[in-house]
């Protein structure tokens, strides 16, 4: 016997039933309610949902837009000057992060001109070979006494085989490759010891050029404080610096070059005759009358790594002269014979060298590497003047001859005030004064003294030991 109330169809009925009977209930319960209570459950069933789909949308559409203005937003390259410090972590790889964020944005079609004494970073390496295979034209000059050095895996050997690929069907401007010069590029001796960038345009920043004393090793950002300027949108600056790279790669003797744009004046060693870039700056000092420095004396900060020979006496007299004259002086430095450190006694002077763990008896564990100055008082006839000199030229007589750039910057207050305040900071690190200054410093030098003199000669100073980065 079939139960009646088992069926699909009267299950069916039946749940319709329920439901039209409770529909005829809430609508009875709302007349009875009245005309208010009507309306408030109209709002209730409506309004409400009306309003939560708007802000939804508006959510959405704030988060598209926020998307939008991310992935659109353009790179730009910043002018100024970037500082490593080889103890922060935070710090070490400044002047990396700058240049691999550079090449990242550089685009198809573009070009990419490297001088550097040593390349030994596998990080810039690959930076700059993803560059080539992005259409990019990398150009790199080193040395090359240090780029035979190199074995398998190193970062000459892996530049050298990654940038000869895929140029076949470029344009020979716009060709990659890695070529070395056996002392100087653009002289007869020495050694090829720049350290520059060249960047035609990365994201929407043209005409780029980044200097310093940082060569293109882990050792630059680990070892040594460096300095890295940058200096964008100046085609002319861009112009002159690209002409003296066009020169270096033929790697021939050439004439002198120095050029100003401005208030950014460029020097190139070789110098030839030309004058010393560092006496350039100091002979434009006048202690007193200083304008922008309450106590009205020129304030000049220095940080040069190497101090030599003649060239090194012949600035460290100027500056022990400008002291006496009443300029407030301090000085950081890695290697500076004993003449020198006499003739600047009694200055504020200290010996970045810190010399830790088992080798102990080598100069370059941490030091500072820097070849820089910044001057802000009385200079080059404005009484509230500020100069700022970036460098890759050490103070001795074999970077007058070697392959070097200067870059002076004038009138640019905020740029000469962080370049002080970061040799101050050195100076409050730095170990040692002048005297306890320590010798290890000095690699070789009593063996290499020149018999007839208290110096070096240029043949025999000892630039690969100086600053031999290889680890």
């Amino acid at each position: 016997m079939t139960k009646w109330w088992g069926t699909s169809s009267t299950m069916s009925w039946r749940r319709g039933t329920t439901a039209s009977g409770a529909a005829l209930l809430l609508a009875a319960a709302l007349v009875l309610a009245g005309p208010a209570n009507l309306n408030a459950a109209n709002a209730a069933t409506t309004t409400v949902p009306a309003a939560a789909q708007t802000a939804a949308r508006a959510a959405v559409s704030a988060k598209k837009t926020k998307k939008a203005q991310k992935t659109t937003k353009p790179f730009v390259v910043t002018s100024g000057i970037t500082f490593n410090h080889p103890f922060r972590k935070g710090r070490q790889a400044a002047i990396q992060n700058k240049i691999v964020s550079t090449l990242r944005h550089v685009k198809k079609g573009q070009t990419v001109r490297v001088m550097t004494w040593n390349f030994d970073s596998p990080r810039l390496a690959g930076a700059l070979i993803a560059a080539h295979k992005r259409g990019v034209s990398v150009q790199i000059i080193m040395s090359r006494p240090l780029a035979m050095s190199q074995g398998p895996g190193r970062s000459y050997p892996t530049l050298r085989n990654a940038l000869a690929k895929g140029n076949q069907k470029r344009p020979a401007t716009l060709r990659s490759w890695i070529h070395t010069c056996f002392k100087t590029c653009r002289g007869n001796g020495g050694a090829m010891h720049d350290k520059l960038m060249l960047v035609s345009k990365s994201g929407v920043t043209k005409d780029i050029v980044m200097e310093g004393s940082a060569n293109f090793t882990g050792a630059a950002a680990y070892n040594q404080f460096n300095d890295w300027v940058t200096i964008t949108n100046k085609p002319g600056v861009y112009k002159g610096w690209m002409k003296m790279w066009n020169q270096a790669r033929k790697d021939k003797p050439v004439a002198a070059l120095r050029f100003r744009k401005g208030d950014i004046l460029s020097m190139f060693s070789p110098h030839h005759k030309q004058p010393d870039p560092a006496m350039h700056v100091l002979n434009e000092i006048k202690c007193h009358g200083a304008t922008n420095r309450a106590d009205g004396r020129t304030k000049i900060r220095i940080a040069n790594a190497v101090w030599g020979d003649q060239r090194g006496v012949r600035i460290a007299q100027k500056v022990k002269q400008l002291s006496n004259q009443g300029c407030n002086i301090k000085i950081v430095m890695m290697m500076m014979p004993l003449k020198i450190r006499n003739i600047l006694k009694g200055l504020r002077a200290k010996q970045m060298v810190y010399i830790v763990g088992a080798t102990a008896n080598k100069f370059k564990d941490r030091y500072v590497h820097l070849k820089g100055m910044s001057v802000q008082g009385n200079i080059a006839g404005k009484t509230d003047g500020a100069v700022v000199l970036s460098s890759s030229e050490n103070w001795t007589q074999l970077c007058m001859h070697s392959d070097e750039q200067d870059l002076i910057i004038y009138n640019h207050p905020a740029w000469a005030a962080k370049y002080a305040n970061w040799v101050d900071l050195v100076y409050k690190q730095a170990p040692r004064s002048l005297s306890n200054y320590v010798g290890s410093a000095d690699p070789q030098a009593r063996m290499l003294m020149n018999p007839k003199s208290e110096f070096l000669s240029p043949k025999d100073y000892p630039f690969a030991q100086l600053e031999d980065e290889l680890s």
